[in-house]
């Protein structure tokens, strides 16, 4: 499997035939997805995450240990003894357990436990919102969790700590996300095939209308 045959595929997001592809050789497929993922500043690195965990989801269904295998390289890959270290691989190792929460539950608490090496904390708190938004039972996430990653320097971690708190209902935070409501920075998420920049603040408001919604 050749990377120029991938490439459009991403390109296009024609995720379905990437899947194919998967059938026929998902070792080699996620090999070379797993090279894509290293410059995160590219759509294309975002898609190919994506795409890991949609395959993830359909092969898990008949050949659950092909998965097992790569989330076992993936955390292989977190641990500084591999020396292959990989900043995708919390990303990765998220959407995998977003789309067969039942098969690879005992992964998502070993991601989150990552939270707090410093390279590793975006994609890491990337991964446990992934997880929250479908099953936010598999993590134990409290406010205590996030009021320190809320008031982190770096402003991705902050608009990933509000994303957390969102998605796991962590009304305790509504004064600690009302504070960031004017917080300017600019942070790039992926979302829906492509990039989003909005500020913190931005974020904030939207999360703390959304939870005062809710408690009323």
């Amino acid at each position: 499997m050749q990377r120029k045959e991938i490439l459009p595929l991403l390109e296009e997001k024609k995720y379905d035939e990437i899947t194919a592809l998967a059938k026929k050789n998902s070792r080699g497929l996620f090999r070379l997805l797993i090279s894509i993922t290293y410059d995160k500043s590219a759509v294309l690195c975002w898609r190919a995450i994506e795409v890991t965990g949609l395959i993830a989801g359909e092969i898990a269904k008949t050949r659950p240990d092909v998965i097992r295998s790569l989330a076992q390289r993936l955390l292989w890959m977190l641990r500084d003894e591999s020396g292959n270290n990989i900043s995708s691989a919390p990303e990765m190792l998220g959407e995998i357990v977003r789309n067969s929460p039942d098969s690879f539950a005992d992964i998502a608490p070993v991601i989150a436990s990552f939270h707090d090496e410093l390279m590793l904390k975006p994609g890491v708190l990337r991964a446990v919102f992934r997880i929250g938004e479908v099953r936010p039972d598999l993590i134990s996430v409290s406010a205590e969790f996030t009021g320190p990653l809320l008031r982190d320097e770096d402003p991705l971690v902050r608009a990933y700590a509000l994303l957390i708190s969102g998605a796991y209902k962590l009304r305790g935070t509504l004064p600690a996300i009302s504070a960031l409501k004017e917080d300017s920075s600019i942070v790039t998420l992926y979302r829906d095939g492509g990039f989003v920049s909005l500020s913190v603040g931005q974020l904030a408001a939207k999360i703390h209308e959304s939870l005062s919604e809710e408690e009323n």
